[in-house]
């Protein structure tokens, strides 16, 4: 009974939020953008004062990720997002002509109903909550279970600066009662607009919204191939670290890597000197007992956790410096579990004879599992790189950086952004890193042109005109002449 009253509770609360989410964005149709980015500003200005705390939160409440990595993201990622929105104009007069007349207009579509994963929690709230406000959109924040307390507590801070600075109240939302019935209210109500799933698939792949526009943001299980031309110490490195950093939590982080065969006995051992722990047969079959319930799903205890906490807890050591444990395998092959997308410091490592046998690999991963939106190459051979970008399968490339930054934006010329469009994995309609413009709709002016055909017309009945004239002026001279 108590079961069921909390899915009533949910239904009802979906619908109070949605409601509530509709009227408010009635009033914000009336701000305009500068309106929009002082919001920003003062979320942006107050809430980093509050991130540390909310990150211990985060950590206390998922037991997953890395303090210092979490708040080194933050240190990097906001400055660069804060420079981002600060130039762009999304909703309002985009474009006008050279008569001062309006030809493009962003549109803000409405509520936004933004799935939260489990993962980087409060990074991926804030930059929900700041591409909504930036395009106008009233946003509603689901969290995942064991994660409500986090998301409740970054509610009431951002709620209350945001109606501080002006905003309407019920623009921002969070839901309490994350029952699946009440979920699906919001996600399948008719006053949501757009529903934002960052890597929460059963919504998506059990099809409990109708009819309804979804982006798809989740985890890309990213190949990374070393070229044979590439800076085989600094790509080792940069795999290893970008692999380990947050312990594996980001969502473009590499899962496999693909060396050619003449460099890879040195990819190897320079990613063992990086802190890479290549597993032996039996210490293999022990994480794998480990670290997956069943053939298709890890146990969640395990994600986000280190290197070595994975292998103590499958009953093996490694050495203390250790980032990543290595599985290394001679061909893919469907029953694999490592294929699975993994959120924890694990790489598979394989060896192609060539660039194009490794291309085909590339494709297999990206295929298999349907979790590849995007892959990294580490060469220096531009006909290389430039096979590899049209032929891959992918929403974006990472030549010759670490995957789990370059991808968001980091020291990259790729748009910043949290969410990682997952088109190329069947789910969602962007494939693009999600940014505010997204977010809106683009209504173009059309103004008329002077009509040709009249124009024509209004020619050949002068010109008609014309004719009869002379005619008359003709006729008028050979009578003078005749009366002579």
């Amino acid at each position: 009974m108590q079961f069921v009253d909390k899915d009533l509770k949910s239904v009802q609360e979906a619908r109070i939020l949605v409601e509530s989410a509709r009227d408010a964005h009635v009033l914000l149709k009336e701000y305009g953008q500068q309106d929009l980015d002082r919001v920003i500003d003062k979320l942006m200005s107050d809430i980093l004062i509050e991130i540390p705390e909310l990150v211990d939160l985060e950590i206390a409440e998922t037991k997953a990720g890395v303090k210092k990595d979490k708040l080194k993201l933050f240190e990097e990622f906001l400055p660069i997002l804060e420079d981002k929105l600060k130039n762009q104009k999304v909703i309002g007069s985009l474009k006008e002509n050279s008569h001062n007349q309006i030809e493009t207009i962003g549109v803000s579509l409405g509520v936004v109903a933004v799935l939260l994963p489990t993962e980087n929690i409060i990074l991926n709230s804030l930059y929900a909550t700041l591409i909504a406000i930036k395009s106008g959109n009233t946003v509603i924040l689901v969290p995942q279970p064991r994660t409500e307390k986090v998301v409740a507590r970054f509610y009431s801070k951002v709620a209350h600066i945001c109606q501080e600075s002006g905003l309407p109240q019920g623009a921002i939302g969070y839901m309490e009662n994350t029952a699946d019935e009440g979920v699906t209210q919001i996600l399948a109500h008719p006053d949501t607009a757009l529903v934002i799933d960052i890597g929460v698939p059963k919504y998506f792949d059990n099809n409990q919204v109708v009819n309804k526009p979804m982006i798809y943001g989740g985890t890309g299980s990213t190949p990374v191939f070393i070229e044979h031309t590439a800076d085989i110490v600094q790509a080792a490195k940069s795999v290893v670290d970008s692999r380990s950093f947050d312990n594996g939590l980001l969502p473009a982080a590499e899962q496999f890597v693909l060396a050619e065969g003449v460099i890879a006995n040195e990819v190897k051992s320079d990613m063992t000197e990086a802190g890479a722990y290549f597993l032996s047969d039996s210490e293999e079959e022990q994480l794998l007992g480990s670290l997956f319930l069943d053939e298709d799903h890890v146990n969640p205890l395990f994600v986000g956790q280190s290197a070595t906490w994975l292998a103590k807890q499958s009953g093996f050591s490694v050495p203390e410096n250790t980032k990543v444990l290595v599985s290394e395998k001679p061909y893919i092959f469907d029953e694999n579990p490592f294929t699975n997308e993994l959120k924890c410091p694990i790489l598979t490592f394989y060896v192609e004879p060539d660039w194009m046998h490794a291309c085909e690999k590339c494709i297999r991963l990206l295929k298999t599992k349907r979790n590849g939106h995007t892959l990294a190459i580490y060469s220096k051979d531009e006909a290389v790189i430039k096979e590899f970008a049209l032929k891959k399968p992918v929403g974006r490339m990472i030549v010759n950086g670490p995957a789990s930054f370059s991808s968001i934006g980091i020291n990259s010329t790729l748009p910043v952004s949290l969410i990682l469009g997952g088109l190329t994995t069947g789910r969602g309609f962007i494939s693009k890193n999600v940014v505010a413009e997204n977010l809106t709709y683009q209504r173009d002016i059309g103004y008329t042109k002077p009509n040709i055909r009249n124009h024509v017309q209004v020619q050949e009945v002068t010109q008609e005109k014309d004719i009869s004239a002379d005619k008359e002026l003709l006729a008028k001279v050979l009578k003078k002449i005749m009366d002579q």
